[in-house]
């Protein structure tokens, strides 16, 4: 998927389910997007694309940190998924 789509699309979700509150969502990148869900504890917001390229996967990246996201510690090396992943308050509902 092209860098434009997944951002255009993760800015959808962030607008609406947190009202576009960047910094209560976590993004990174990974080889293995099943794996890293499952290291988080299975998050029921996570969602992830294939950016099919690590610098589309950095691109994405780089655009939602500028904006307030935080990155995830796992993120790594030439991997080209990109994830989101809801890390608000558990009271605020999404």
């Amino acid at each position: 998927m092209e860098s434009s789509e997944i951002i255009s699309e993760i800015e959808e979700i962030v607008k609406s389910q947190s009202g576009g509150n960047y910094s209560k969502w976590m993004i990174g990148r990974t080889n293995d997007s099943e794996n890293s869900k499952t290291k988080r504890g299975e998050p029921s917001s996570w969602r992830d694309w294939d950016a099919n390229s690590k610098e589309d996967a950095d691109k994405v990246e780089s655009y939602f940190m500028d904006k307030g996201m935080r990155q995830d510690s796992e993120s790594y090396g030439s991997a080209d998924f990109v994830y989101v992943f809801y890390i608000g308050s558990p009271q605020d509902k999404i």
